[in-house]
């Protein structure tokens, strides 16, 4: 009886192990989130890290647009559909003096896919006009960085041995631990006015360990020594790392500074809006729209005017709804879903996140039972 108590408890043990084990091992599901559109300006090292032996501007360069890649946070833009007539230059688009090869490329590329999403659009509709193609084109915000400082932070060591007047044990043994702190500043700019919207001071550290042992022999002195030594990139690319997301957690949560892209093509409550998987926008996705208009100092989007503010125009309260149809790689088509009779979107309106696909098929799911 006891031994099959025994042997009950031992595999109801073992099955509960093996149940906490797999649970353990489950992937964790990382929240989705829409990565903001972003231009860096520069990512830097102060001027005495450089001359050190180590260029810490050139690897943090390096490093920088690899780190916005793997984190979910930001989307270096470089390239911007583009929809005009590149070989003239009229004051109701957005054209180039002289175009170039790419430009041509990008031009193409995107009537091409607006042509194919929408086959009965005019050409002379897929223009930007001038009060809206600088919004279409520049990003949410400029991203600045520097490497400060890497200097000293702590230390330890210890030292373990026998005194030989009263024990005959030539053994010693030590260890030392060193740690040095990274300093990071990076900044956030408004594209607009290009003052500062959010600002982060983050930290990063370099720890080198050594350990070893001997045994004294008289004539010799023999011993192991082992060491670990944090690489100057390995601290750089952890420093990036924590700046990148301490950023946007503060930007992100500054007000005025949630994610947000423009309308680039409306007509017959269907758009096209900037941003495709790349910025992690899926079909399904739900979206508002809002038109505004927006005040100048100097012509609208002149080459050095100035963005004074924007102001929504249409109902706040009730804005167009839109679903994403097709996500493509730098646009996204969608419909309109609460059509209104009288009103239209605007070229350059404002879109924000309504519902993410999978809060919309779980409303869908509730709303069924």
């Amino acid at each position: 009886m006891k031994a099959n108590l025994f042997q009950t408890s031992v595999l109801l043990g073992c099955a509960s192990f093996f149940m906490s084990a797999t649970k353990c091992a489950q992937p964790v599901v990382e929240s989705r989130s829409l990565k903001k559109n972003i231009k860096v300006m520069q990512v830097e090292a102060s001027d005495f890290l450089d001359n050190s032996g180590f260029s810490f501007s050139e690897v943090a360069k390096s490093q920088f647009s690899g780190v916005l890649f793997e984190k979910n946070y930001f989307y270096e833009r470089n390239i911007y559909p583009v929809i005009a007539d590149v070989t003239v230059r009229d004051q109701n688009y957005f054209n180039v003096k002289k175009a170039s090869a790419v430009e041509v490329v990008e031009v193409n590329k995107t009537v091409a896919q607006i042509k194919r999403w929408f086959p009965l659009a005019k050409t002379q509709d897929l223009a930007f006009s001038r009060n809206s193609s600088c919004l279409i084109s520049r990003p949410q915000n400029f991203i600045a960085g520097k490497i400060n400082a890497l200097e000293a932070y702590s230390g330890a060591s210890i030292q373990f041995g026998f005194n030989q007047t009263a024990v005959q044990l030539p053994i010693e043994a030590k260890f030392k631990m060193d740690k040095m702190r990274m300093d990071l500043s990076f900044h956030a700019f408004n594209p607009w006015t290009q003052q500062i919207v959010s600002s982060v001071n983050t930290e990063a550290f370099k720890k080198d360990y050594s350990a070893g042992f001997g045994i004294d022999l008289g004539i010799i002195h023999i011993g192991p020594e082992f060491y670990r030594v944090t690489g100057m990139a390995e601290v750089t690319l952890k420093g990036l790392q924590n700046s990148v997301k301490a950023l946007a957690e503060k930007l992100l949560a500054t007000p005025g500074e949630d994610w947000a892209t423009r309308i680039i093509y409306s007509g017959d409550n269907n758009v096209v809006i900037l941003g495709g998987t790349e910025l992690g926008i899926k079909a399904g996705d739900q979206f508002k729209v809002f038109n505004q208009i927006h005040t100048w100092n100097g012509e609208a989007c002149g080459e050095s005017s100035i963005l004074t503010g924007s102001t929504v125009v249409s109902d706040m309260q009730d804005p167009w709804i839109i679903q994403i149809d097709d996500a493509g790689t730098q646009m996204s088509k969608a419909h309109v879903l609460n059509v209104k009779d009288g009103t239209s979107i605007d070229l350059g309106a404002l879109v924000k996140l309504h519902l993410y696909k999978e809060q919309v098929q779980a409303a869908a799911a509730a709303t069924k039972k």
